[in-house]
């Protein structure tokens, strides 16, 4: 049994959301089911996850949602994340072609993969609220071999202040079990490098 975490913040109604919209194929929704695994079975919450798809085919839009609530809070919402705590971006050519940056706030936390600096995004896609964090996760992923949303995965643990890398890589264990173990050294660089390039922000 793991000790329950407490959320970083929380809306009127008690949760903490994430919202990650993504193109089909980089991931976003084996991410979004990650944290909601994660929630339920290693922070002590109440856990929510799920996606919605503009078609089922690779480059098309996604999006994926996740709740998060004390275990004496239950969840009774399961709509779409109008007004994310995280917002995670995983392709930058969304924005502006879909209105990915609506609901943000002074309260939010971008993490957007791009190779821009944070000044350089914030100007290009004009991000003035809420906190802005820029990787490219594109390139990571190339250097370690592994996947977008590993190193995507990294960048939200680490802004959420609310899940260890090691907590992270029991529930990759237990998803993936003996088969693709070997993936595991890869994947724990993708999410640690995914950890360590989101400390940089703009404010």
């Amino acid at each position: 049994m793991y000790p329950a975490v407490t959320l970083p913040v929380t809306n009127e109604y008690g949760y903490f959301e994430i919202r990650l919209e993504s193109i089909g194929g980089l991931g976003a929704n084996l991410c979004g089911k990650m944290l909601g695994e994660l929630g339920a079975l290693y922070l002590s919450l109440n856990s929510l996850s799920f996606s919605s798809y503009g078609s089922e085919k690779r480059g098309s839009p996604v999006k994926s949602y996740i709740r998060w609530s004390p275990a004496s809070h239950p969840l009774r919402i399961n709509s779409p994340v109008l007004q994310p705590h995280v917002l995670g971006i995983f392709h930058e050519g969304l924005i502006g072609t879909y209105p990915v940056l609506d609901g943000i706030s002074a309260d939010t936390k971008i993490v957007l993969n791009t190779p821009l600096s944070c000044d350089e995004a914030a100007e290009k896609y004009n991000i003035f609220t809420g906190t802005l964090y820029c990787l490219d996760a594109l390139s990571i992923a190339m250097e370690s071999r592994s996947r977008i949303n590993m190193v995507m995965l990294g960048a939200y643990i680490e802004v959420a202040h609310a899940v260890t890398v090691d907590t992270v890589m029991n529930n990759l264990k237990a998803m993936f079990g003996e088969r693709k173990a070997h993936l595991l050294p890869i994947n724990r660089e993708a999410i640690e490098r995914g950890m360590a390039c989101v400390r940089d922000h703009r404010a």
